[in-house]
């Protein structure tokens, strides 16, 4: 149990700061942290803070903090990016 939680950390550290993109190409902002189900290590969500002049078109909440908060099932493909759907 404490391993996949660890493995989880690594993960969610190495996402930390990539570019965020929906699947028609649009920049979002940039992926600042990851919520994450301490009990069985699953991503819930993902917080991306914002490029300013996206927001408007942007149908997912914000924070507190003007950041987006989008489902870990938004999330499309992972790499030099971050895909979600529009």
């Amino acid at each position: 149990m404490i391993e996949s939680k660890m493995v989880t950390y690594i993960i969610a550290r190495q996402l930390g700061g990539k570019p965020v993109i929906t699947v028609s190409g649009e920049e979002l902002g940039r992926l600042d942290d990851v919520l994450v189900d301490e009990a069985t290590g699953s991503f819930i969500s993902i917080i991306v803070d914002p490029i300013e002049s996206t927001l408007p078109r942007i149908s997912y909440p914000k924070d507190s903090d003007g950041n987006l908060v989008i489902p870990y099932d938004a999330v499309n493909a992972v790499g030099k990016v971050v895909v979600v759907k529009d």
